[in-house]
Order: structure tokens, then sequence, then C-alpha cells
């Protein structure tokens, strides 16, 4: 069984930011890593065809662009944070926490090693998602000469890109601003009516 060494979140970011500009040339070699199939790499996907095969009938509406860039933006600000959960997490020692090597319980047991684990396997599934999204949304076929959506739904749209730019550059460093600035009290107040709402449905008897 072949082993495998897994990189640092900041070594995800820096090959995640250098992505950006990448060209690809004809008759190009690229030496891909063979992960062997192994579960715990599942973020670690086989490569995709290095070419798509668009029908040229199908038309890209200009509409879809917005919540495609909310993904985008979403998914940086997702990554963001993992990266910085799996930093933190990782200064741990896990003799200081647990004396069996474990956290959780009442059936949510996790090895300690499995949570570093899965947090990074986080890290590089949303590096590679977020790459793939921002590629679509600077592709040609979603910005044709003809612009059939309105000014102010464009302009919604390039805002969203505009804020996913800034967190592309830094995610881990938009994470930390965040986190400093922590939750405002009006946003505990809703989490806690929720909290207590999502407990009174779960009382309710779904049965007549």
């Amino acid at each position: 069984m072949p082993t495998f060494s897994r990189p640092s979140p900041k070594n995800v970011v820096a090959q995640h930011l250098s992505r950006r500009g990448q060209v690809r040339t004809a008759g190009e070699v690229r030496f891909i890593k063979d992960r062997g199939g192994d579960r715990n790499e599942w973020a670690w996907n086989m490569p995709g065809p290095m070419e798509r095969q668009i029908d040229e009938d199908f038309i890209f509406d200009p509409r879809y662009l917005k919540p495609l860039a909310a993904t985008l933006r979403a998914s940086l600000m997702a990554m963001g944070h993992a990266i910085s959960a799996h930093d933190i997490f990782a200064k741990i020692k896990s003799a200081d926490v647990s004396p069996d090597g474990n956290l959780g319980g009442k059936g949510y047991i996790q090895k300690i090693t499995d949570i570093r684990r899965s947090l990074m396997n986080v890290v590089e599934s949303l590096s590679a998602a977020t790459d793939t999204l921002y590629d679509e949304i600077k592709a040609p076929h979603w910005h044709p000469t003809e612009d059939k959506i309105g000014p102010r739904e464009r302009n919604e749209v390039r805002e969203i890109v505009q804020d996913a730019e800034a967190i592309r550059h830094d995610p881990e460093g938009w994470a930390a601003e965040e986190e400093e600035e922590g939750v405002d009290e009006e946003k505990i107040e809703k989490i806690e009516k929720m909290a207590a709402w999502k407990m009174e449905s779960d009382d309710v008897d779904p049965l007549p």
C-alpha cells in the first residue's frame, strides 16, 4: 500500500492561487500522482477531461450567472474558514484534550487524526471546486456580445464576483478578519430563535 503525504492548507492555498493564469498548451505532458483509491483521500479526485464537449445549440442564459457567482463566493468563504479551522485544530495536542485520542460522544465519536484529515480534505475539495467555478464564470460563453440581462442584475453579478475575487486572493486572511469580528448580537439572537423553533418542531409528534 503506497503512503501519501498530505500538504498543509497553506500549500493548498498557494497551489490554488498559482492556478490562476495557468495555461495548458498542446503536447503538454502532465504527471498525475496516483492516489490509489485511498478512501481517506476522497478530495483528491483524478483530473477531469482536458476539453469539454459543448453542444453548439445550447443557450447559456446569463440569468444563471448570479447563482453561480454566489456559489463561488460562498465556497471561497467556506474554504477560508476551513483553512482556519484546520490550522487551529492542528495545533491542539491530542494528549491535552483526549485520554483516548478521540473526540465526541453519543454516537458522534471520531479519532482526532481522522478529524484533521477530514478538514484537510474539505480544504482541498473546496479549492478544486472554487477553481472550477471561477473558470466557468470567466468563460466567454457566459459573456455574449448582446447582453440579455438588465444593467442592475449585471451589476449585482459584478459585485458578487468582486467579493469573490477579494476572498480568493487571501481566503485565510479574510476568514481571520471575520473571526476577529465575531458574531454580532443580532445574529446570535436570530440563531437562538432558530434553535428554539427547531427544538419545538422536533417535539411535535409527526403522526396524527
